[in-house]
């Protein structure tokens, strides 16, 4: 439209736009008379069960934790699928009938989950609220923001959890009447300070216009620039584009939370999980792996080289007895105000040992060891060795599971 008036002003003719079938203030009027009694009240329990005992917080590691009075000064980093991977989310997108936005958004929601440990994700999108053909032309504010809750529970493989994306965003755009903010207040949600309520990461695809909708204004070169200081919305806002043979956009962040190196290791653990998808939609969650070239090396190999010589020929344990022989009444352990001598430990890490032995530890066997640093924890290595076997040490605080 500003195409057009702008050729008509060079022109010194009068515009000549279509008239417009309603204002908004029409449509605000309509919407306002539709959405109440039963239609609200549809609205409103149909997200109070989808959304019921959803999590308030997705919980991913942050490098600085969350404060009153952080800066809401956001950073973005930019992303390019490759050509191949792109193609091969189209192909599985028309295999298991989903839009490519139901597709992305999968792989988004499950790269979450592993960051956050959580089988329950909640990633907000918005929608242009312009389903009717008589406001496209109007202008006005539409958007609305739609949660969208993922279940990966129960280690779906990737199609079964399309199949769940799928349902839930069919369920969405058939409720997305009801303005966010409503939504917000007839759950009741917790508010915070600290962060956005019901959903922190959201997603958003664009499909790239054709020549039609760029703004063409006569001679007058035009080219985009950079939008100065950006204001970070929500924690992760992932924004694609969709040029019909490429996949490309950018990952905003918020600063006060994340370095920039943390969220380029995001992005390439985002890449490696499309890829995933894509390749091989068969796999179990669970089976997905996040590392790729360089990092893998890094974490498999490099943090891994820490071989070294060991001369003797002797055992942990052996190396042991032959001390406690040879100074039985030395001190071996001092643990507050508890001491062992090494004749002490020598005689109770035996007894241990025929312990384990009779219950059938030896070679190839593994004993868990969830012990506090105490003395016991001495014994109970040594004993395990001296049985044969090998200990697997589990730190106390760690989940029952």
């Amino acid at each position: 439209e500003v195409s057009a008036l702008y050729a008509a002003a060079l022109r010194g003719e009068p515009p000549r736009l279509p008239e417009l079938p309603v204002q908004y203030a029409d449509y605000a009027a309509w919407q306002r008379a539709w959405l109440s009694g039963d239609v609200l009240d549809a609205q409103i329990g149909w997200w109070g069960e989808r959304l019921a005992g959803a999590p308030p917080l997705l919980e991913i590691p942050t490098d600085r934790p969350r404060a009153l009075g952080q800066s809401p000064r956001a950073a973005s980093h930019r992303i390019a699928l490759p050509h191949e991977v792109a193609e091969g989310l189209r192909a599985l997108s028309r295999r298991e009938g989903t839009t490519l936005f139901m597709t992305v958004l999968a792989a988004w929601q499950a790269l979450l989950a592993k960051y956050s440990g959580q089988e329950d994700v909640v990633v907000g999108t918005p929608v242009a609220g312009r389903n009717r053909s008589e406001i496209e032309g109007l202008i006005g504010f539409f958007l609305n923001m739609l949660a969208l809750r993922a279940d990966l529970s129960r280690d779906p493989d990737w199609t079964g959890l399309l199949g769940r994306v799928r349902e839930t965003a069919l369920g969405a755009y058939d409720h997305q009447e009801l303005p966010f903010e409503r939504l917000v207040d007839e759950l009741a949600v917790e508010r915070s300070l600290t962060h956005a309520p019901l959903f922190q990461a959201t997603f958003e695809l664009h499909r790239s216009g054709g020549q039609d909708d760029q703004l063409r204004l006569g001679d007058v070169a035009l080219e985009p620039f950079g939008e100065g200081g950006q204001v970070a919305r929500f924690d992760l806002d992932l924004a694609l584009v969709d040029h019909g043979d490429a996949l490309d956009g950018t990952l905003v962040y918020r600063a006060a939370l994340f370095d920039a190196g943390t969220v380029e290791r995001l992005a390439a653990h985002l890449a490696a999980t499309l890829e995933s998808l894509a390749a091989e939609p068969g796999r179990r969650l669970s089976e997905l792996s996040l590392l790729r070239g360089a990092e893998r090396a890094q974490v498999l190999e490099a943090w891994n080289a820490t071989g070294a010589g060991y001369a003797g020929g002797e055992f942990v344990h052996e190396r042991f007895a032959r001390q406690a022989r040879r100074s039985p009444d030395a001190l071996a352990v001092r643990f507050g105000g508890r001491t062992l001598t090494y004749g002490e430990l020598e005689r109770d890490s035996d007894r241990l040992a025929s312990h384990l032995r009779g219950l059938g530890v030896g070679p190839e066997a593994r004993v868990g060891v969830s012990l506090e640093r105490t003395p016991e924890l001495v014994v109970a290595l040594l004993g395990v060795l001296k049985a044969g076997g090998a200990y697997v040490p589990l730190d106390p605080a760690y989940p029952r599971e």
